[in-house]
């Protein structure tokens, strides 16, 4: 995703991907099969990419003075940041100090923007005039900000150490913990309508939007 000058656009660029990546898990059902489990990880690894592409383009986008969807113009403090390059350069070295001055900065430098706390962090660096409505929509209850990373390493690594992490999510959602974890995800929690990886991905939507209104 690219920096805009409306936020609207940007939630409705995030919200059909992420809607996108529903329709897919919604038809994956347990026992998972073989083509099942790729889906999963295809939806779980592309979730969190979807976050951390929006979580950035949502930051350049505050640097680059967007609109809000109630017809506001986000401000930030820190007069000298007026471009993209400025944007990445100010959050590279608010997190890395050590790195050169100067771009251009590779993915690697640049923070991890799935991270809540990162992005928190630079807006709030900045001075932006839209940090509280930030901070009052990363707060909507939901696990998935935790769980959706444990998730992903586990479908890009799958090792002993990404399984057993796992574990850690079933239990907290009251899952059986022996379950295999593309299962797990496709199961409902107690007392949801939905699979586990189609509340995240509501999730994520409804916080997007909370962020871009």
């Amino acid at each position: 995703m690219k920096p805009v000058r409306r936020l609207k656009k940007l939630r409705i660029i995030a919200s059909r991907r992420a809607m996108r990546l529903k329709s897919l898990i919604n038809a994956c059902v347990v026992p998972i099969t073989s083509d099942g489990d790729r889906v999963v990880a295809f939806v779980v690894i592309e979730a969190l990419n979807l976050w951390a592409s929006f979580a950035r383009a949502y930051y350049l986008s505050c640097v680059l003075k967007a609109t809000t969807e109630a017809g506001g113009r986000v401000a930030i403090v820190n007069s000298t940041i007026r471009t993209v390059t400025d944007a990445l350069g100010f959050s590279v070295k608010l997190f890395k100090p050590h790195v050169r001055s100067s771009g251009p900065f590779s993915r690697r430098e640049e923070p991890a923007w799935h991270d809540t706390s990162n992005l928190l962090k630079v807006l709030t660096s900045l001075g932006a005039s839209n940090i509280a409505q930030v901070q009052a929509a990363l707060s909507y209850p939901t696990s998935v900000f935790k769980q959706l990373p444990v998730a992903r390493n586990f479908f890009a690594h799958r090792n002993e150490d990404t399984a057993r992490k796992t574990t850690g999510i079933a239990r907290d959602l009251g899952l059986s913990v022996n379950a295999r974890p593309s299962e797990m995800l496709c199961e409902k929690a107690k007392g949801r309508p939905q699979n586990v990886l189609a509340d995240w991905l509501d999730d994520l939507r409804i916080v997007i939007e909370l962020m871009c209104r």
